[in-house]
């Protein structure tokens, strides 16, 4: 086994890894790197707000806010300050569609004290938790529906689109953040049974990267080894049906520019067209050469700004557009040229410089040890061939390939169109009457 931390194959980077399954379960990848005295410490349990109940919406993100160490095993300090205090440089946690992670980045000589804290808490979360730190969570989760998605500009917007996107019950319909009725409803029951379900061991990968000691075998053992054996649960999939053209107009108090925001539903992670699309939004909205960017900012000056991006979860994708109109610009004109530009393809020059940006933005990213964890338990989730097999599919896109998912994806049959006006400014057509 070569002894470099990224190997190149067919002129693509490749991270260097080793793969294990512990007896309890648990999916280990181990990449070592000893050019730096530290290692990533990262842990993806198979699990986000795709898998909420209709019912629990916001439950994934909830419980992420809950599943910490509590003070009494920690000496009274907070989980986050033990790891801070041992010399951690980067720790976190994040709740996305189809998992829930958690990473902290530590000296080499800390590992056993960052092993021992994510096994506490995957073997153990249990035994502390009581409806003290629910009741506090709840309201802590509340508070940042409020201050990042309700009290901010465009956030009408947002809850606007997943409406018109998914149908009443599927969990994209509410967002990752949920609705408030349903946090609030959570009980210290369901968060036993959603632990006991969702975060057994073989639903999780630990990915370690970086300065790793001979001795991990045993401190594997030492920390996970006494854990029984478990069984990943089968996900829900829920039906996702195509959904209906909407046009919808709303009114913002926060926001200062009117905004036309078109979307359509777009493929799955990792599944046919979605590195198409991903160099198609690319083409449209990049900063001075994009397609969309320069006709709308700086030809005809009728925006401030022009966004253009794609999501893709195990359930599905979305294709998004968004314009930033200065003020007094004519919405129409705008829809005119959105209307025109979706209907075309990009040039030969913008794939390239999309696909060349992707690849520079994936060797930067590689400077970094917790990117590169993510980037192990992103393979790992979606059970893809790896950062060069990702890269080669860009390599692959041609003007031809764009031209096909565009015409498949972003139909007008299938069009959804937010207008958010900023309170106060009327729309043209009634100023018009």
């Amino acid at each position: 086994m070569s002894t470099e931390p990224i190997l190149m194959r067919d002129g693509l980077p490749e991270l260097a890894v080793e793969k294990r399954t512990l007896p309890c379960g648990l999916n280990v990848v181990l990449h070592r790197d000893h050019s730096v005295p530290q290692v990533a410490v990262s842990v993806w349990y198979r699990v986000g707000s795709s898998d909420d109940r209709p019912d629990r919406t916001g439950f994934a993100h909830l419980f992420e806010h809950l599943f910490k160490l509590p003070p009494e095993r920690l000496g009274g300090f907070h989980h986050y300050d033990v790891l801070k205090r041992a010399g951690a440089t980067d720790t976190n946690a994040s709740t996305g569609s189809d998992r829930t992670a958690y990473h902290e980045v530590v000296p080499t000589h800390q590992l056993s004290l960052a092993l021992w804290m994510e096994s506490g808490r995957m073997g153990y979360f249990a035994h502390s938790f009581d409806e003290q730190r629910l009741v506090l969570q709840q309201s802590v989760v509340r508070n940042e529906r409020r201050q990042r998605y309700e009290d901010v500009p465009y956030g009408p917007e947002r809850f606007a689109l997943a409406a018109a996107l998914y149908p009443e019950g599927h969990p994209a319909r509410y967002l990752t953040i949920g609705r408030h009725e349903d946090i609030q409803a959570a009980t210290v029951d369901d968060v036993l049974a959603y632990y006991r379900t969702w975060y057994v061991p073989a639903n999780a990968t630990l990915v370690l990267a970086g300065d790793l000691p001979d001795d991990l075998d045993a401190l594997l053992d030492q920390h996970f080894g006494g854990f029984p054996t478990s069984t990943r649960p089968v996900r829900p999939t829920p039906a996702t049906p195509p959904s209906a053209p909407h046009r919808e107009q709303l009114s913002d108090r926060f926001a200062v520019l009117r905004r036309v925001h078109r979307a359509w539903r777009g493929p799955a992670a990792y599944a046919a067209d979605e590195a198409e699309l991903d160099v198609l939004v690319a083409g449209w909205g990049a900063v001075g050469t994009g397609a969309l960017w320069r006709r709308l900012v700086y030809e005809t000056q009728l925006a401030q700004r022009v966004e253009a991006y794609t999501t893709n979860t195990r359930l599905g994708g979305e294709v998004h557009v968004s314009v930033d109109l200065r003020s007094g610009s004519d919405p129409a004109a705008v829809r005119a040229i959105l209307d025109d530009e979706c209907t075309k393809g990009i040039d030969a020059a913008a794939v390239e410089r999309a696909v060349t940006r992707r690849e520079a933005r994936t060797l930067w990213s590689l400077t970094s040890l917790a990117r590169r964890s993510s980037t192990l338990q992103r393979a790992a989730l979606y059970e893809t061939d790896g950062l060069a097999g990702d890269l080669a599919r860009y390599r692959n896109v041609t003007v031809a390939s764009v031209g096909r998912a565009l015409a498949t994806w972003v139909n007008p049959a299938h069009t959804i169109e937010i207008e958010t006006v900023p309170e106060g400014v009327k729309s043209l057509a009634s100023a018009a009457s």
